[in-house]
């Protein structure tokens, strides 16, 4: 019996020796598998919740995509892509009608870079233009330059004189602005 014995303590011992075998060469190496499948799956869960936020958001503004592309053609005005010096002469006539003065005397000089200084590509065109006309029309035309017409300007210096008439509602005065384009690449 002891024979007997041995050989179940053995077949035992031997089947305690194959099942560990297979747990740590087989199925340890697919549970370490299965977990990390689970995690990658776990972490493209967050990866799509996020992205469906994103899409989300990029959808919310499509919805108002026509404001974007007002906005666009603003600044786009705002910065032609060159110095259209007949546009910005037409522009600085039209801003005179509107306020109710006559611009005359516009001379354009030759451009500036401005690359040094804001760092990308971009020019001011130095400016200088005499307007005659009622005093008190005066603000309104340099508001019109500053704030309403389209193209970027900003207007350095303002020199006011009476005009030599012997009405002292009407000035001539002489502005020196810069206009502002930026080629695009």
């Amino acid at each position: 019996m002891r024979n007997d014995r041995l050989w179940l303590l053995g077949g035992a011992l031997f089947a305690v020796v194959i099942v560990a075998f297979g747990y740590y060469f087989l199925i340890a190496p697919k549970k370490a598998d299965t977990a990390s499948i689970r995690d990658s799956a776990a972490n493209t869960e967050i990866e799509n919740a996020g992205k469906r936020k994103e899409l989300a958001d990029l959808a919310k503004q499509y919805a108002n995509i026509e404001q974007y592309k007002a906005k666009l053609a603003n600044d786009q005005a705002a910065l032609p892509a060159d110095d259209a010096a007949a546009d910005l002469l037409r522009e600085l006539q039209k801003a005179g009608e509107l306020a109710g003065v006559t611009v005359s005397g516009v001379s354009v000089g030759t451009a500036v870079d401005l690359k040094p200084t804001v760092g990308y590509e971009m020019y001011a065109l130095p400016v200088s233009l005499n307007v005659a006309g009622p005093t008190v029309k005066m603000n309104p035309f340099l508001d019109q330059l500053q704030q309403v017409q389209p193209r970027a300007m900003l207007i350095s210096s303002v020199n006011f004189a009476p005009s030599s008439s012997t009405s002292l509602d009407k000035a001539v005065v002489t502005i020196n602005l810069e206009a502002f384009y930026a080629p695009q690449a």
